[in-house]
This record gives C-alpha cells, structure tokens and sequence, in this order.
C-alpha cells in the first residue's frame, strides 16, 4: 500500500508543469545547492524531490550542484553561506540559530503545537511571511521558499508508559532549551545525549526513552533497545528549511521564481501522502514485525492539563530580548495552530 500510494504521487508529479511558461521560455541556469544532511536520510528526500521537479519542469535548463552531509558547511554555517552568496541555496534547520534567527527558528521548537505534518508547513509558511520574520530573513539575505517536515513525535522507550504517573522520573533524551522545560513539567528527568548516542543510551538503561517519530526510531533501529511505542501526540515538527539568497533569487526571471514557489508546494504535497502512508504502515505492519508494543497513553486530558504553554513561554523569553511586539505575532499563529491539537 505504501508503494503503491507513493508511486501513484510520484507519477501525478512526472505530469509537473510550471504555470504560464514553456520549458524553452528558461534560461539555462547553474545553481549550488548545501544540505546539512545526505542524500538517502529520510529528511533530505523531499528537499531532493524539490531540485528534480524544478530540473524537470525546466527542461533540463536549471541543474543543481548539491554539497551534501555537509561538506560545503555544517548546519549553522549554512545560513551564512547562502546568505553571503557561497552558495545560492541551502537547508538547514534554523532552530538550531536561535541568536540569529530568533523568530524564524521558532517553528522548530515548540513540542505540542502541530498536529499533522501539514499544519507544521502551513503555519511555519504563515510565521515566514510575517513582517518582522520578513525583516529578519532580509537582515540575514535569505528567503524561505520550503520547510520539510516530520510526522508527530512520540516517544519511543523501554517501558510502557500509560499514566501520568509512568511518566514521573523517566529519563527522556531532550536536547537544546524548550524540549527540556516540557518535559520537566510532567515530572520526567531530561536528558542531553547526542542523536547518534542514542542507541547506546537506551541499550545501557542511561535514558529510558527517545524523543521522536515513530518511523523515525525504528528506521534508527531503537526498536531493537527500545520495543514500546508510545501513541502520545507531541506533535509534528518543521525539519528542515529551504533558504535561497535573497538578493539572488529576487533576481531571478519570474518564471523561475515561479516555478521553484510551484515545485516546493508539489513536493509538500507529496511528503504529506508519503508521510501519512508510512505513519500508518509503522504501526499496521512494521511494529508488529519488529515485535513493538504500541502502547496506549491513557491520561491524555490531564497531560493537556499540566502541559505548559510552549508558545507563551517562548514569547516571554523574547520579550526579555527585546522582540515582545513581534513575538506576539508569531505567537498567534503558533496558538492557532496549537489550539487544534491540544482542544
């Protein structure tokens, strides 16, 4: 079923033609491409699916050269890169720039605030295209035309946990400054173990769950360590961010413009349907294969209860930056969006 939806996607993509423009109206153009990751994870696909819809409905008249895992930068020199013009475009995920981005790279921090993939991208969408955030992508010489994501997060342990209780001194791997305070809030015990550390982790009892999507852990292979998956929504997150020089793609012809804002919306919708497709086939078909327990968290009204305000308690720490009035506007898509999910 996963392939067969899948491929049914990728040929409605094949049929893929730019709006208002022959693949003759192009110009033969080169662009260099850095990504923070290669080219089989699981989070590059859709980026790559990005440069062959744009490679395809040219023609063949634009072509990419793509620095991968990388080798051109890593994940915070890569807004620079593009922004200095190193390279025209680049991915990266912006939260983990929070001095330079403080308001872009909100969309990568809230736990609990998207409920499916495709709220993840339409409100980071809605937050990029506010004027301040629009200020601040400018300061920096970078446009975002594209965020990937990833389906919800769960978590994925070596105990079942059901009650709010389970969750009291359980050691959760949660890295950086919010994922940290939301758990601490339900009495668990964070902990900073690097993502290739997690494994090990787990398999010596040093954390007692992994903090991800339940395709995401199994495609790790921490089912191996780790054979309980909790169906607990902590929402879906913006991975990674398409960033293109600004001063560049500004100018740019608008047919191409145009074709690339065209490519990242078909890429989107593809990740949706493959994402959606892999949700379900993880928990119908691989769990069971791997000999996964999918566990039923059953106290899910009085975790809403205790939960924190992921949103607000960003909003306040911006405010003491100096950033209070255009917090509040991001602030208020991000309550949109999280309304949906926790009411």
């Amino acid at each position: 079923m996963q392939l067969r939806k899948f491929l049914a996607a990728a040929v409605a993509a094949l049929a893929f033609a730019p709006t208002g423009a022959l693949a003759e109206d192009y110009p033969k153009m080169s662009f260099t491409y850095a990504h923070m990751i290669g080219p089989t994870h699981a989070l590059a696909k859709f980026d790559n699916r990005w440069i062959e819809l744009v490679e395809e409905g040219s023609g063949g008249q634009i072509t990419f050269e793509v620095f991968w895992s990388g080798s051109m930068g890593g994940p915070t020199e890569i807004p620079d890169l593009v922004g200095s013009g190193a390279v025209d475009f680049g991915s990266t995920a912006l939260g983990y720039l929070p001095s330079q981005f403080p308001l872009a790279g909100v969309v990568g921090q809230m736990q609990r605030t998207f409920a499916t993939p495709p709220d993840a991208r339409s409100a980071s969408m809605k937050i990029f295209s506010l004027p301040p955030v629009q200020e601040e992508l400018a300061r920096n010489n970078v446009t975002i035309l594209n965020t990937t994501t990833a389906n919800p997060y769960n978590l994925t342990c070596n105990k079942p946990l059901r009650t709010m209780a389970d969750l009291e001194g359980t050691r959760i791997r949660a890295n950086g400054k919010y994922p940290p305070a939301f758990f601490s809030a339900f009495g668990a015990s964070p902990q900073t173990v690097a993502f290739a550390e997690m494994y090990e982790g787990l398999e010596k009892g040093l954390i007692d769950c992994a903090w991800m999507s339940h395709d995401f852990a199994i495609s790790s292979n921490l089912n191996e360590v780790a054979p309980y998956a909790i169906d607990l929504n902590l929402g879906a997150v913006p991975a990674t961010q398409l960033l293109a020089n600004r001063q560049k793609f500004e100018s740019l012809p608008e047919a191409v413009q145009t074709l690339m804002h065209e490519a990242a919306e078909q890429s989107s919708q593809e990740e949706f349907a493959y994402l959606e497709e892999v949700f379900q086939t993880t928990i119908d078909e691989v769990m069971p294969e791997k000999s996964m327990e999918y566990v039923h968290f059953e106290e899910t009204e009085a975790f809403t209860e205790v939960e924190p305000d992921m949103p607000q308690m960003w909003a306040d720490d911006l405010a003491e930056m100096g950033l209070g009035d255009a917090a509040e506007q991001v602030k208020a898509v991000l309550d949109e969006y999280r309304a949906k999910l926790v009411n």
